[in-house]
């Protein structure tokens, strides 16, 4: 594989990418490539620890389930459907695990 390179681009540039993106029918194309489209939420930070050891487990697992959640919402926006429904089934065991154990 060839090297990767990362260009800054300004959000209006973005946009005006997007737009001649559309008009030519190649919004999936652009997704895949920049990772971006309008109207696309920005990820949840969660510092660099979002999983801390001293944490109690029920927090650890609903911020799993929100980091599951994002990547949900990414793969169906990619048509990715296979990730989407195992995302989809991750989430609902570990949902399941909270609930049960009421933490």
């Amino acid at each position: 594989m060839g090297t990767v390179y990362q260009v800054p681009v300004c959000a209006d540039c973005l946009q005006k990418m997007w737009d001649q993106a559309a008009a030519s029918g190649k919004t999936k194309e652009f997704k895949n490539y920049t990772g971006w489209w309008p109207g696309k939420r920005d990820p949840r930070h969660m510092g660099d620890r979002a999983f801390p050891e001293t944490a109690v487990p029920g927090l650890i697992k609903r911020r799993r389930i929100a980091a599951l959640k994002i990547r949900l919402t990414e793969a169906a926006e990619t048509e990715n459907y296979e990730e989407a429904a195992k995302l989809r089934d991750d989430i609902a065991m570990i949902e399941k695990e909270v609930c049960a154990h009421g933490n």
